[in-house]
């Protein structure tokens, strides 16, 4: 073993070896940097999936807008309303997951199916974007009748606790 050794001390103090040596050196050096960079580009592809589903999310609101105000003018004193929803998340996608588990420790991956030329994760569910607030304008705002009307139809409709909808008189 110690011959070995001796061997590699004498390699090592040769120019040629150094220069080989080097060489290797900037090579992984090279590698190393090509492979962050393309680690950013993958950043960039997650920032415009989010810009995607910013636009789902405003889709979502601009239809359960216009349904809530179909529904809210059939309500008797309502009249005319106008909506406004406030969203405070985007979709989210609830992949399916398998759960491996040893005796000691348990892991969890992704279902992943074939689509034809590429494999995805299996999508299970998707969570509808998370309303905050809802404001109504409408003909009858000015009735607390019609108001508490409007409070326990938006309520049960959207899931959303009265003291997050706010009800107003339109001109």
């Amino acid at each position: 073993m110690q011959d070995l050794f001796d061997r590699l001390r004498e390699l090592a103090k040769k120019p040629m070896f150094l220069k080989a040596a080097a060489a290797a050196g900037v090579i992984l050096i090279l590698i190393i940097l090509l492979a962050d960079m393309s680690d950013g580009n993958d950043k960039t592809e997650i920032r415009s999936d989010n810009a995607i589903s910013f636009e789902s999310a405003d889709i979502y609101a601009s239809g359960m807008e216009e349904r809530l105000c179909t529904m809210l003018s059939e309500i008797e004193g309502v009249g005319k309303a106008k909506v406004m929803l406030t969203i405070t998340s985007t979709e989210e996608y609830v992949f399916a997951e398998t759960q491996k588990t040893s005796s000691s420790q348990s892991e969890n991956s992704y279902v992943i199916i074939d689509n034809g030329s590429k494999k995805e994760a299996l999508l299970e569910k998707i969570n509808n974007p998370a309303i905050s607030g809802v404001l109504i304008i409408c003909e009858g705002g000015d009735d607390p009748r019609v108001c508490e009307k409007v409070y326990i139809a938006v309520s049960t409709a959207l899931n959303v606790p009265t003291n997050k909808i706010y009800v107003a008189e339109m001109k």
